[in-house]
């Protein structure tokens, strides 16, 4: 029987058919390398006021959770309280030029809703007559504009109702200074995390302090004032819920921007209800 066997083509072809056999090779080896490696995650990054702060826990736990069931890499960007409206922006457009794929900023709930419950809890707490009642506003910085919306709705109600807004104030401050001078106060709003947990801890360092505190929160010291009964009505935004929805909006290039948390006014006595522990301790 006649053998079959691989014959290179002889004389002057040798040379380009070889090269051209090894370039085949080279290319087929490039393709395997290929399907063989790993896609780069999709980096996201997220730039809010005052990251540190403990109010972003759950918004930060949130996005993790879903960070890990997306695979998506995630960043915080290390930022302090904003002085002016550009300074979110500047570092928006910095983390895209740095590669980010998108970039979430927080989204808040809807103002004037939330004005409409903090109203509510004070006139549930004085009988239903604001009449006489006077009221410090603690608000986020100058830059937050839903604090500083809320804040102009609640004058307007309160003052229409009869209330007076002793002062207000806003964050970075102060608190216990501000609060050991306003002693007329008889209810202080808080409409920042971590202004309502300095004014609760100066409120329950004074046993004779018997100033009502209504705020909006949901750090670990916010829960705990309220749990013991320093904090009279808390309005709790699901944070938790909403960072996972923001990251799950930003991977699939949905405008996130859209979303809002839902609010639910806790009080002491209903911190380990089952629903409100699946809100203060997600």
């Amino acid at each position: 029987m006649k053998k079959i066997g691989l014959q290179f083509p002889s004389g002057k072809y040798t040379l380009p058919v070889i090269a051209l056999l090894v370039l085949v090779a080279v290319y087929a080896a490039i393709r395997l390398m290929q399907v063989d490696l790993p896609e780069e995650p999709m980096r996201i990054s997220l730039v809010v006021e005052n990251s540190g702060s403990e109010r972003w826990n759950q918004y930060f736990l949130g996005i993790e959770q879903a960070a890990s069931d997306k695979s998506v890499e995630v960043s915080t960007v290390v930022t302090g309280y904003f002085s002016d409206e550009t300074t979110r922006d500047l570092l928006v457009t910095s983390e895209y030029m740095n590669g980010a794929n998108a970039v979430i900023t927080k989204t808040e709930p809807e103002a004037g809703s939330v004005c409409d419950e903090i109203i509510k809890e004070l006139s549930l707490e004085y009988g239903g007559v604001i009449t006489g009642r006077r009221v410090a506003l603690l608000l986020g910085s100058e830059y937050d504009s839903f604090s500083n919306e809320v804040g102009e709705l609640l004058t307007q109600k309160i003052e229409s109702a009869g209330g007076e807004i002793l002062w207000q104030k806003n964050a970075p401050c102060n608190v216990s200074s501000l609060l050991k001078k306003s002693k007329r106060t008889d209810i202080i709003i808080a409409l920042d995390d971590d202004s309502l947990s300095q004014a609760a801890a100066y409120i329950s360092a004074k046993k004779n302090d018997k100033r009502k505190i209504i705020g909006i929160g949901c750090s670990p010291n916010a829960i705990y004032y309220l749990d013991r009964g320093v904090i009279d009505s808390l309005l709790v935004p699901d944070h938790f819920t909403l960072g996972y929805e923001s990251l799950l909006a930003a991977v699939d290039g949905e405008n996130f921007s859209k979303l809002s948390p839902e609010i639910k006014v806790v009080h002491p006595d209903e911190v380990y209800e089952k629903e409100n522990e699946k809100l203060l301790f997600p």
